[in-house]
């Protein structure tokens, strides 16, 4: 499962640049932890072209931010010239950081479901990884696809516009011929499939809530 050929195209990147609004559960966050930024150290995974660098880097004592499409690292790059000495924009892999020591950073983030990107076993690896790098007491928050929400992809809406309905019924179309029924998805824990970002181009990795919790599974 690779989709970084896909990260890495123009087309992708240039629609990356124009996004640097936070989420909800982002701006949650910066609020949860308003009086302790200050003194922490941040590790920022899977930042695209910054969109989460733009308001996490200048609340930290010191800021790394990474993602693995090389382009859109230079896109950030581009765009975030002179933010601070504190701050490291570059390429890496989650997957394997041996450039960061063990128990270094207070705060780490893999957020806009980044982490459903790889395989399982790559994602186990990442999530392993993410747990050596952050301090004991510290925190890791990552996003997620949750399974339970798939049949919900298959639902046609209907609204007054003959486009907008006539899409709908491609792209269920499309999430048949990719994935077939979604029933079959009912008795899994986990499942990769195409659901339609970047036109179906793009593999993501569904987990049910209640298998992402037992942190024991892959040893966290």
């Amino acid at each position: 499962m690779s989709n970084l050929p896909i990260w890495n195209s123009k087309t992708v990147v240039d629609s990356y640049r124009t996004q640097y609004e936070l989420l909800g559960p982002e701006s949650a966050i910066i609020q949860l932890f308003k009086d302790q930024w200050r003194n922490w150290r941040m590790l920022d995974i899977g930042i695209g072209s910054g969109r989460t660098t733009k308001h996490f880097a200048p609340l930290v004592k010191e800021y790394i931010g990474f993602d693995y499409a090389e382009f859109m690292v230079k896109a950030a790059q581009e765009a975030f010239p002179n933010i601070g000495e504190h701050v490291t924009i570059k390429v890496g892999d989650a997957r394997s950081m041996p450039e960061f020591e063990t128990d270094y950073f207070d705060f780490v983030l893999f957020s806009f479901n980044g982490l459903d990107d790889i395989s399982y076993e790559d994602r186990i690896q990442a999530l392993k990884e993410m747990k050596r790098v952050g301090k004991k007491g510290g925190y890791v928050f990552f996003s997620s696809h949750n399974l339970e929400y798939i049949p919900n992809l298959y639902k046609i809406r209907h609204n007054n516009n003959l486009n907008y309905f006539a899409y709908q019924c491609y792209r269920y179309l499309m999430l048949l011929y990719h994935n077939g029924l979604p029933q079959k998805f009912r008795k899994m824990e986990y499942a990769v499939i195409k659901d339609g970002a970047e036109h179906f181009s793009i593999k993501n990795y569904y987990v049910k809530p209640a298998a992402m919790v037992p942190a024991n599974r892959i040893g966290i």
